[in-house]
């Protein structure tokens, strides 16, 4: 923590470290002179209308369920701190935040030695973990053996990174042992809080309803008669994709993701205590995907550390983006488990990333929050619409060359395995995930899977670091060779094996994250090539242990 330095002294920009000549500034236009002139009243009108029609709504919906009002709540709220922001300096809200947060709690933390800090806050923060799993009600879910069964994973997966850290003595506990206690605490207000559940079920529901607006544009493009009534995956995924990537480049035009990306981000760096860059990076991860959010810090990729590319590359493994929530949809999966999965993995891939890769060497944005400004060159809002229908077409093409290489090399070494085990004497057909069933064995009862449900489950991850957890997602839910592995399990395993699955750490994603942040910083190849591996195998046990602490507190 740096509570020495002030807001402005700790803010820097994408165009840091090279700046540019700043251009002379321009004569405001006459409509900035109007809007400048006519603000104050615009906004109570528009305050009054939104109040009027708020208390109208209210009125015909008040036998609705709360959670069908509850987006316009959350509209009007929005629009109401947004309007007074306008007018009124709500810097006294932070002020008193970073006073609590560095005058009382840090210092009253540093009271206590260096060297028994960090135990006494591992021992807390275990003590939570423990006293929670023992406390909550035993359900048909999860008994208190199941909970410690996940508990012990947790333990198990955190020991086996600190034995194999690049650098042992150089660990930054805090980040470690905080981004563990943000996951469960995340993790503790979905699953087992009423609103925190009904909270980000309204997201899910909200994401759902979203997605579907790409089938106006499929339907007019293929009729209604050829794509309503079509199940294939590209026909409910890969519109829904170009949809969504023209969407969020309009928002970008716009600096709402900015705003919403800088947001996150100075929450992670003062609480964790990791650098901008890497905070930026980890909090787009979710929402614009693997690889594309370390354009938001641009500038800044050719002179990051090799811990911050690591910690990068880790959180992209680690979520999924929202442009292909509607591939899960389809499937039946609930977007609310891929959600908080996603959600729960930001703190714990940098978690686990400072556990696996400590930072040995001086980061340019330690301690200092990176804000991310607005990138390409959009001129108006239907330019940037249809830069990221092309951006949104060529993920697309992306997505289904992976996918026809991927399951044609899989069923081409299943074949060629099952030909080698026929004159071994094995009559059962022999296939790598029949293998990655037995490998992965004993680290999916660590996540908490019960025991007769460990082969189908652990045959699952396998799937998904060999293809990706599309393919994984599908072999779950398919009743296409008779009744689908999720009706074949328990209801706690498919809980669990939801959380885990969540993730775009595969081998192909290796070599999509070395070329995208390859093309950002072409020096930085190397460096890129030789921790992938070790960021792809950090990121999924970033989401395993997502999973685990799903089954901690189910």
């Amino acid at each position: 923590m740096h509570p020495d330095n002030s807001n402005e002294e700790s803010r820097i920009s994408v165009d840091e470290p090279e700046k540019k000549a700043q251009a002379p500034e321009e004569e405001p236009s006459f409509m900035s002179k109007l809007y400048k002139k006519f603000k104050l009243p615009f906004f109570i009108l528009l305050w009054v209308l939104m109040t009027v029609y708020f208390g109208f709504a209210l009125g015909l919906r008040k036998r609705t369920a709360t959670s069908d009002v509850l987006p316009l709540i959350f509209i009007y709220v929005f629009i109401l701190f947004k309007t007074l922001g306008e007018f009124v300096s709500f810097s006294f809200l932070g002020d008193a935040v970073n006073y609590f947060w560095d005058g009382i709690l840090m210092r009253t933390f540093h009271l206590i030695p260096p060297r028994l800090r960090n135990i006494v806050y591992a021992i807390v923060v275990f003590a939570a973990f423990l006293i929670v799993s023992l406390l909550l009600h035993t359900t048909a879910t999860g008994s208190r053996s199941n909970r410690i069964q996940s508990l012990f994973g947790i333990v198990i997966i955190l020991f086996l990174f600190f034995i194999t850290s690049k650098h042992r003595k150089h660990i930054a506990w805090h980040t470690v042992i905080t981004g563990q206690l943000l996951q469960f605490i995340l993790g503790l207000l979905v699953l087992k809080t009423y609103a925190g559940l009904q909270f980000f079920k309204w997201i899910s529901d909200i994401a759902s309803t979203f997605l579907n607006f790409s089938r106006a544009g499929a339907s007019f493009l293929f009729s209604d008669s050829i794509y309503e009534g079509s199940s294939t995956f590209a026909a409910n995924v890969f519109p829904a994709i170009i949809f969504f990537v023209s969407f969020i480049q309009m928002v970008y035009y716009l600096g709402g993701m900015q705003w919403l990306v800088g947001k996150l981000s100075i929450f992670f760096t003062r609480v964790m205590d990791t650098s901008g860059a890497e905070s930026v990076v980890a909090s787009a991860s979710p929402f614009v995907g693997q690889g594309e959010s370390a354009i938001l810090v641009a500038n800044y990729v050719d002179l990051m550390t090799l811990s911050e590319l690591h910690a990068i590359m880790t959180s992209g493994f680690a979520t999924i983006s929202g442009s292909v929530l509607s591939g899960y949809l389809s499937l039946q999966i609930d977007l609310t488990y891929l959600i908080t999965s996603c959600i729960m993995s930001i703190p714990c891939s940098l978690a686990l990333s400072k556990l696996r890769y400590p930072e040995t060497e001086d980061s340019l944005t330690k301690g200092r929050v990176v804000v991310p400004e607005r990138t390409g060159e959009d001129i108006n809002l239907l330019h940037a619409s249809s830069n990221g229908a092309a951006l949104g077409m060529t993920l697309v093409l992306m997505i289904a060359a992976s996918l026809i290489s991927i399951i044609s090399l899989l069923q081409f070494a299943n074949t060629l395995l099952s030909w080698f085990g026929y004159f071994l004497g094995i009559t059962a057909p022999l296939t790598l995930t029949l293998i990655a069933g037995y490998i992965f064995y004993p680290f999916t009862w660590l996540i908490g899977i019960a025991p007769k449900d460990l082969y189908q489950v652990s045959k699952l991850l396998g799937l998904k670091l060999m293809a990706n957890e599309f393919v994984a997602y599908a072999t779950f839910t398919s009743t296409a060779a008779g009744p689908s592995i999720r009706s074949m399990i328990s209801t706690r395993s498919q809980v669990i094996t939801q959380f885990a699955l969540c993730g775009f750490a595969n081998l192909g994603s290796v070599g999509i994250q070395i070329g995208v942040l390859g093309s950002i910083a072409p020096k930085r190849k190397g460096d890129l090539a030789r921790m992938a591996l070790s960021a792809m195998i950090t990121g999924f046990s970033a989401t395993c242990i997502s999973a685990a602490i799903a089954g901690l507190l189910l």
